[in-house]
């Protein structure tokens, strides 16, 4: 099941994506940008850790410096 967010963003980041993304749905090429960038987190900061609570399982993740989240 997948679930549906809502994001607000940069106007030259958007700008970008839609560049990038050529035919791609928008909410297909953003999951896999999503995806590519949790990969990378996780080769430079360790695993992530999981446990769980009653009724699901929780990632437990760092936080994001806010300069590693903007574009150069």
């Amino acid at each position: 099941m997948k679930h549906n967010i809502s994001i607000t963003m940069d106007q030259k980041l958007f700008r970008e994506l839609e560049n990038i993304r050529g035919r791609e749905k928008r909410s297909t090429f953003i999951e896999h940008l999503i995806v590519l960038g949790l990969k990378n987190y996780r080769n430079k900061n360790g695993e992530l850790y999981a446990f769980n609570s009653r009724k699901s399982v929780v990632t437990v993740m760092p936080p994001l410096s806010l300069n590693e989240t903007k574009l150069k």
